[in-house]
């Protein structure tokens, strides 16, 4: 009975020697894979001692266990080379989810890509700080850079001179304010075009008139406004000088008023070749409107009343070439002591240059001559050279505009 004991208990400790030798699916998962082959082979020679040992008790008459035990060691060797099968592929797995896939590198492209564009604006943002010298002289003279003048020349049309007798003799009228009526001896503006002209100059212009009228109709609180451009063309043109006459003993300057009014009563406008018409920034600096866009002959605002003026002219004395000179530069201080600059300042009607344009367009649409004296003869740069009181012409301001008048108008050159 003993022996049966021993030969029963044989076979179960095969069986155990055989499960000792397996290893856990865990293990193999963490074991390189040298070491899994080297595992699978150990484990195939356990089973062959297995295998062995169950044939040594089939030999001796045992029982069918031992058949059994063997058929259990060559699964656990299947299933050992499975395991070791999964952990390849999962090993492999891994390695490959560390390799850099196709959309990492367009990333990391992109990502350079952002760099570079950044690195180039900061560098173009530091060259452009620092700057470079552009020589620029503060203290140089660019005023012939400045801004271009607007003249416009327009020569006398032959036709219109049809008829006219021409006595030889070159005779200007010259209408306006303050450029004429400030001087009129040898250094005044009528006797330097003279001069430079070899002309006959009359000195009609009014001391303290406007271009425009400042009322509808006239009223001897405003005497005035019997001296605006168009009531004085409209008296040279009838021949009738009542209203100015009138309006003469009531202005402030009255000798110089009737001054200019008897030189232009004395004139013969049958021998008159040019009248050249002229007005400073006055009606800018009482505000008087620019133009009125449905009434372009309205005598209340700047266009209107030169527009109605030339009209007037050519059609009473066609033969007689008109000239406008704008203008110039010209700052004043107000009531309140505030400095005007009226390159810049709008009192509500514009810019002073706003009045020049509108006057350069009048002159164009009735085919007359004007002279830009604003850009061209005495600008913001030649202010303190050429003017007193910020806007009116001094004789260095004078001889500059009679001297480009006479180059302009008559081709002459000092």
């Amino acid at each position: 009975m003993t022996d049966d004991i021993r030969q029963s208990r044989e076979p179960e400790e095969a069986i155990s020697s055989g499960d000792d030798l397996l290893f856990s699916e865990e293990e193999l998962l963490e074991e390189d894979l040298f070491l899994e082959e080297e595992n699978t082979q150990q484990s195939g020679k356990q089973g062959g001692a297995g295998s062995r040992s169950g044939s040594t008790d089939r030999r001796t008459g045992t029982s069918g266990k031992t058949g059994s035990s063997g058929r259990g060691n060559r699964r656990r060797k299947k299933g050992v080379r499975k395991s070791a099968g999964s952990a390849s592929r999962s090993s492999s797995r891994g390695r490959k989810r560390r390799r850099m896939t196709r959309s990492d590198y367009i990333h990391l492209a992109i990502l350079a890509v952002i760099l570079l564009m950044f690195l180039s604006a900061v560098i173009r943002l530091i060259i452009w700080n620092i700057g470079e010298d552009s020589g620029y002289d503060p203290n140089a003279d660019t005023s012939e850079f400045d801004t271009e003048p607007q003249d416009y020349i327009q020569p006398m049309d032959a036709s219109l001179l049809e008829g006219h007798e021409d006595d030889g003799i070159t005779t200007i009228v010259t209408l306006g304010n303050a450029p004429f009526s400030d001087e009129r001896g040898s250094t005044g503006l009528a006797e330097m075009i003279a001069q430079k002209c070899d002309a006959v100059v009359y000195n009609c212009a009014f001391p303290d008139s406007y271009l425009s009228m400042k009322y509808q109709e006239y009223s001897d609180s405003y005497p005035q406004d019997a001296l605006s451009l168009y009531l004085v063309t409209a008296s040279l043109c009838g021949g009738d000088f009542t209203l100015m006459e009138h309006a003469a003993g009531l202005v402030e300057d009255t000798e110089g008023t009737r001054e200019a009014l008897n030189t232009l009563k004395s004139v013969d406008f049958s021998t008159v070749d040019m009248i050249v018409i002229m007005y400073d920034l006055s009606d800018y600096k009482d505000d008087r409107p620019v133009m009125d866009e449905n009434n372009d002959i309205n005598l209340l605002t700047w266009n209107g009343a030169l527009n109605a003026s030339i009209g007037l002219i050519k059609q009473t004395y066609p033969y007689i070439r008109i000239v406008v000179l704008s203008p110039s530069y010209g700052q004043y201080t107000d009531e309140n002591g505030n400095l005007i600059n009226a390159d810049t300042e709008d009192l509500g009607n514009g810019t002073l240059p706003d009045y020049i344009l509108h006057e350069i367009d009048v002159a164009m649409a009735n085919g007359v001559s004007i002279l830009d004296n604003y850009y061209g003869s005495v600008t913001e740069n030649q202010a303190e050279e050429c003017l007193t009181d910020g806007y009116h012409l001094n004789e260095a301001g004078r001889e500059r505009i009679a001297r480009r008048f006479a180059e302009k108008i008559f081709l002459i050159r000092d």
